[in-house]
């Protein structure tokens, strides 16, 4: 997953998916696969041949949900007779707030879609547990507290398993081994990272909603990468391959999502514009409103 670009994915997912909120995804499955192919690569073998979401981004660009830009105040019949004053009307975007039950990592807007081309791949893996002495240390890890186990879990994993490709370790361009697997073999790619990670944080307790895979590119590295997350508090955090430091994935600009698995879900990304003030018109407002501001 890191050696090989996503480009198309990442060209038509920066310059389509500027969003005022999150949209509606209809017929994300039907966009999706409609896409056109690109070369053959890492990104293309994970991808399955199809082009990085242009016509899923049409799709969505078609019906987006209409933002909330208006604050509108009411007035009481009472009012009608009270003295008024003129002010500006102004329109403010108003940025949604994060969610708490969808992988919005890396300032984006994460967006259910009920297929994708990786679905195959996350299903044969999602709920694969970990060979025996992984699972007895993250059990061992139960009575800590979560930021505790979330470093704990990215250590282990990191220093357990080597990187090696998955075209040299298994003689493909892309394949998604389950925990157990990396884990014996002490060997994997990125994602083998990630799942892993992720089987070792349920055992050790965690919920499955609060746990996601990310699919993303690398923008310094210009390569394809996978890492896993998981939200503690509400606030959502990076397990990546490359560090033994948690990361806030708020804060990690380097990486554009495309896909998060978590369960049964999949979501692809976008991203929020914020919307300047703009004054529009004039409008009355009574003195007994002034008064209540």
């Amino acid at each position: 997953m890191e050696k090989t670009s996503l480009r198309s994915a990442l060209r038509a997912l920066t310059a389509g998916l500027a969003l005022a909120a999150a949209p509606t995804v209809a017929n994300a499955q039907d966009a999706v696969m409609q896409a056109a192919s690109f070369s053959v690569s890492k990104g293309a073998a994970i991808l399955g041949s199809m082009s990085a979401l242009d016509r899923l981004l049409a799709q969505q660009g078609a019906t987006p949900a209409a933002p909330t830009l208006f604050h509108t105040a009411t007035v009481a019949a009472s009012d009608v007779s009270a003295p008024s004053l003129i002010i500006p009307a102004v329109i403010r975007g108003q940025a949604a707030a994060i969610s708490s039950d969808r992988p919005d990592v890396f300032n984006s807007v994460a967006m259910p879609i009920g297929w994708s081309p990786l679905e195959g791949r996350w299903q044969r893996v999602a709920h694969g547990a970990p060979d025996a002495p992984a699972a007895r240390f993250a059990a061992s890890l139960t009575n800590r507290d979560a930021f505790h186990r979330l470093e704990a879990v990215n250590l282990y994993v990191n220093r357990r398993v080597h990187f090696v490709d998955d075209a040299k370790q298994y003689g493909v361009a892309d394949y998604w081994a389950p925990a157990a697997q990396t884990l014996a073999r002490g060997r994997g790619d990125c994602e083998d990272y990630a799942i892993a990670k992720l089987a070792l944080l349920r055992r050790a307790g965690f919920a499955e909603h609060d746990l996601y895979l990310v699919i993303a590119h690398d923008l310094v590295r210009r390569q394809d990468h996978a890492v896993a997350v998981a939200r503690v508090d509400g606030k959502l955090w990076l397990l990546d391959s490359g560090t033994d430091e948690l990361l806030d994935a708020s804060q990690a600009h380097d990486y554009r999502p495309v896909f998060s698995f978590s369960g049964a879900r999949s979501w692809t990304h976008g991203y929020r514009r914020e919307l300047a003030p703009m004054t529009i018109a004039a409008a009355p407002v009574t003195a007994v409103q002034m008064a209540s501001r």
